[in-house]
């Protein structure tokens, strides 16, 4: 995160951290640049309360507890960390910082030419702790610790009295015992360990030596940028922890909050948006080149079927030679003789003629007029109350493939019938030469 500028507000001074530098500017300055401001303040109160009711009334209720009990000088402004619902009520984790200097925090952010957002150091604290894991910050002399588990949300920070590293590394035992129970709970898989800002490399050697002793191994190290600052080595944390927080834990209204981070995300929409053109470009050459295969495939197709079709219109229209007409005209007579073959008949009507329908006599017709039809006439007479069996005679008679057509009796006698039959198609009995 070297090109984030970031700036560090404590009690010395105010820091710009841009670049793997870091250097001292006065305070409240104008700013032509994208920042993120963390205040890094020693006298600022923090904990972690427990309250019962709604956590809509957190900032509330604390703002009274911390008024009535005089751990703020005049007015305070109270910025909840996070807020966590417990049965019967609600834990906080906040800050009360001096009035004063949050209204001249926002006052000064908004008078920015770009986009400037504050937030605190208990906030990077806690940002990305979720239940059953901690985590522990080193800045300058004070060491901060914060936890969540089932339970609740536990705080402790501690400051070494002194400058030199023994009193570091007694402050950092003092917090680390005191929390050594629900730490070693945690494991050093669990516990996240950091150098917010620091100086002295012994002071965050002593701090991980006292944490790994109470954890029995050596907890996760936040990976740490380091800056130069007058010829000193920082290193520091808070760049990387500062970006991650910012859209959460800045203590700006939510619509620049918003806006800032959609900045951040220009950028990548930016190449997501170009690499989906360019695939949308390369989809589209491919899919031409395929519908002009499609194209050239179908004008193939189509010619090769106007062909075939000149081909069968060729054929169509082949007449006949005139030396074979004779023959097919012998052909016709033939099929015809085959048709009415009068034993083939008589075979049929004696297998459908049963004893109660007596046939007296069959004519085969010649064709009348225009039609070229012949036919049988068949004349007979059905036994009285016969009518069934008239009925069978018809269905056997047509299935065979004969068309019958009733005309008038040749006989006036009782039961007389006649019929003309005409070979709908090749009848059973009568198969073709």
């Amino acid at each position: 995160m070297s090109a984030e500028h970031v700036y560090r507000v404590a009690s010395a001074g105010w820091l710009h951290c841009h670049d793997h530098r870091a250097e001292d500017i006065a305070p409240w300055p104008r700013l032509s640049h994208q920042a993120l401001v963390v205040l890094d303040l020693d006298d600022v109160f923090t904990d972690v309360w427990r309250f019962e009711g709604k956590g809509e009334y957190a900032a509330a209720l604390i703002e009274k507890r911390v008024r009535t009990q005089g751990l703020v000088d005049g007015a305070a402004h109270i910025v909840i960390h996070r807020l966590v619902k417990l049965p019967g009520g609600f834990q906080a984790f906040f800050s009360a910082i001096s009035l004063e200097l949050w209204q001249r925090c926002t006052q000064w952010a908004d008078e920015q030419a770009d986009h400037c957002l504050v937030l605190m150091a208990p906030g990077l604290l806690c940002h990305g702790v979720t239940s059953a894991n901690a985590r522990l910050l080193l800045s300058q002399r004070r060491l901060m610790c914060f936890a969540e588990t089932e339970e609740g949300m536990v705080f402790g920070a501690t400051q070494a009295l002194g400058s030199g590293s023994s009193a570091m590394a007694s402050a950092a035992q003092v917090l680390v015992t005191n929390h050594s129970e629900l730490l070693a709970r945690l494991g050093p898989e669990a516990v996240e360990w950091g150098a917010l800002w620091s100086t002295q490399v012994s002071d965050a050697e002593n701090c991980l030596a006292a944490l790994s002793g109470v954890l029995g191994g050596a907890p996760t190290v936040l990976a740490a940028e380091e800056l130069t600052l007058a010829g000193e080595r920082v290193q520091t944390v808070m760049p990387a922890l500062a970006h991650q927080a910012a859209g959460r834990h800045a203590l700006n209204p939510l619509a620049e909050r918003v806006a800032w981070r959609a900045e951040r995300w220009v950028a990548p929409i930016t190449a997501v948006t170009a690499l989906v053109g360019l695939v949308l470009a390369i989809a589209g050459v491919l899919v031409g080149q395929m519908a002009d295969q499609q194209r050239t495939a179908g004008q193939g197709q189509r010619a090769e079927l106007v062909a075939l079709n000149e081909r069968i219109q060729a054929v169509a229209t082949v007449e006949a030679p005139q030396k074979l007409l004779p023959v097919a005209e012998f052909s016709r007579v033939l099929d015809e003789g085959a048709r009415h073959d009068p034993v083939a008949f008589m075979a049929l009507l004696k297998a459908a003629s049963g004893k109660d329908v007596r046939i007296q006599r069959v004519h085969l017709e010649a064709p009348a007029g225009q039609a070229r039809v012949r036919s049988f006439r068949v004349d007979g007479v059905m036994a009285p109350g016969a009518s069934s069996a008239m009925t069978r005679w018809v269905s056997q008679l047509s299935a065979a493939g004969w068309s019958l057509k009733a005309v008038d009796p040749a006989s006036t006698a009782p039961g007389a019938f006649s019929y003309e039959l005409v070979a709908a198609a090749t009848a059973s009995g009568n198969p073709k030469p």
